[in-house]
């Protein structure tokens, strides 16, 4: 009888672990830095021009990730009809935490719409609901399988490929420009904050867009504003910044990066003028 008191007391120590939070903050930060494998796209880069700009004859439209053998866990790809052989942005967008693919689609449409068939767009559904910002994270080693099986079916601009997300997607987003900011020419947050994993492990190098509710009840705005802070910093940005555009103020940063962060009054969402405020910014970023 003795034998089973240790573990009798080892479970009552233990509180049962905590669910996931509604903004995607279940995953507990592993104390490493995530770090790519030698033969991925975010260390091998891509070829230019790509595999697809050799091409003709891809479906165009409105693809499901999944049932294109693509991505298992589905999402959407959106290819707009054009030359096959002109070279167009690639654009990875992440869900927040229990929506899909079709959600953030819909959250940002203004982006797509914006860039006017000029990109590419990636809606991916995260394969566990939310995104894994762990040291060991297989999401982020997806993210760059699923850049090279897209560039190997289209024609993609290696100069010119963005990530944006909302909510828990903005935090994998952020979590992917501070391990691999040279895979990205800019990357946009909304309502999302760089806390949720060790900032030690970034990198300099990055231009992003932040916009954020100061109303946001699930991610604090302040988080969101010491995220734009914090890189600002890391790019040797200045500390000031100056309006650009109706929402959105610009730090003084070097020629090699930007950095702009926009508040507005909300709450935890994305604001209707968002996904055009970050396909302005990703067509400017140097």
């Amino acid at each position: 009888m003795r034998r089973s008191v240790l573990p009798l007391l080892l479970l009552a120590a233990c509180p049962p672990p905590l669910p996931p939070a509604p903004d995607g903050g279940g995953f507990v930060p592993d104390p490493g830095c995530w770090e790519p494998s030698p033969d991925s796209v975010f260390v091998q880069g891509l070829a230019s021009p790509t595999a697809g700009c050799a091409l003709g004859g891809q479906p165009t439209g409105v693809i499901d990730l999944h049932a294109a053998n693509i991505l298992l866990s589905g999402g959407l790809l959106v290819v707009p009809p054009g030359d096959p052989g002109t070279a167009r942005a690639l654009v990875l967008a992440f869900h927040g935490a229990g929506e899909t693919g079709d959600d953030i689609r819909s959250e940002l449409q203004q982006m797509e719409d914006s860039a006017d068939g000029g990109a590419i767009f990636v809606y991916p559904n995260a394969p566990a609901g939310t995104w894994d910002v762990t040291a060991r994270s297989k999401d982020a080693t997806q993210v760059g399988k699923l850049i090279q099986q897209i560039s190997a079916l289209y024609c993609v601009d290696p100069e010119r490929i963005h990530a944006a997300g909302f909510s828990a997607g903005a935090v994998f987003t952020l979590f992917l420009g501070c391990n691999v900011p040279g895979s990205f020419r800019a990357v946009g947050s909304v309502a999302g904050a760089d806390n949720r994993f060790p900032v030690s492990c970034c990198k300099p190098g990055l231009s992003a867009i932040f916009i954020h509710g100061t109303g946001d009840d699930a991610i604090p705005f302040l988080s969101g504003q010491a995220s734009a802070e914090g890189l600002a910093a890391r790019d040797q940005c200045g500390t000031g910044t100056q309006p650009d555009g109706a929402y959105c103020s610009a730090y003084a940063c070097p020629a090699t990066a930007a950095v702009e962060f926009c508040p507005w009054f909300g709450s935890h969402e994305v604001p209707f003028w968002a996904g055009g405020e970050i396909w302005r910014f990703f067509t400017r970023a140097p």
